[in-house]
């Protein structure tokens, strides 16, 4: 929601993060664009940012439905804080996620299986079946595009692949030169897990999202 939204400090563009999203990338980008990046908005602060910014343009970006979701599973894997969490995962839905051994590796076989279950949790949270509420990390993105209409559509809703091209619109539409997007990061380690019995419980986990936003096999886009 709004306090998540970043602007740029000198161009009259605002960038609506959905979570599990390249977020830290198109910050990046944004703050080569705008000499600056600024957050930590209200309502009423980023009200102020439109009115002295006319014809100023936000956007948002999409990722495929199963990147998100194993962006997801990644940062709760590698986040110490995240205890509570996994222990609820364990004890409400009989997954235990797993730690790296001595060498600082989990088996793939292991992830796969773990992300899975956590797929299934996801399924579970949607759909009303678990005890915890959803989250805007794992929120469906078309729900989440939704809440921030609310407030204010975005122009410009992108997609993670092929990013550069949109932003460059946008910024063309604005008269801005375009900055340097940082490559996209390589989904090797989704990779290794990834296969039609994944694509099949993402799909199952965000249906709307795949309907909505037309998404097919991540195997397709990935190839």
């Amino acid at each position: 929601g709004v306090p998540g939204f970043v602007a740029a400090r000198r161009a009259p563009v605002l960038f609506m993060p959905v979570r599990g999203g390249p977020t830290d990338r198109v910050t990046r980008w944004l703050d080569a664009l705008g000499g600056g990046v600024e957050g930590g908005f209200t309502q009423k602060t980023l009200r102020d940012w439109m009115r002295a910014r006319p014809g100023h343009r936000g956007f948002t970006v999409l990722s495929h439905p199963v990147v998100r979701a194993h962006r997801v599973f990644e940062d709760f894997m590698a986040n110490a804080a995240a205890a509570e969490f996994r222990d609820y995962l364990k004890r409400a839905h009989g997954l235990d996620l797993p730690r790296p051994d001595s060498a600082g590796r989990i088996a793939v076989d292991v992830r796969r299986d773990a992300f899975l279950g956590f797929l299934a949790f996801l399924r579970a949270s949607l759909n009303g079946q678990a005890s915890i509420r959803p989250d805007p990390a794992w929120a469906s993105q078309s729900a989440l595009v939704a809440g921030f209409t609310q407030f204010a559509p975005p122009d410009l809703i992108a997609r993670e692949e092929t990013l550069a091209d949109a932003l460059a619109q946008l910024v063309g539409s604005l008269g801005l030169a375009m900055p340097d997007l940082a490559p996209d990061a390589p989904q090797a380690a989704l990779a290794e897990i990834y296969d039609e019995e994944v694509e099949k419980a993402a799909r199952a986990a965000y249906p709307r999202d795949y309907l909505v936003f037309g998404f097919g096999r991540w195997g397709d886009q990935a190839a």
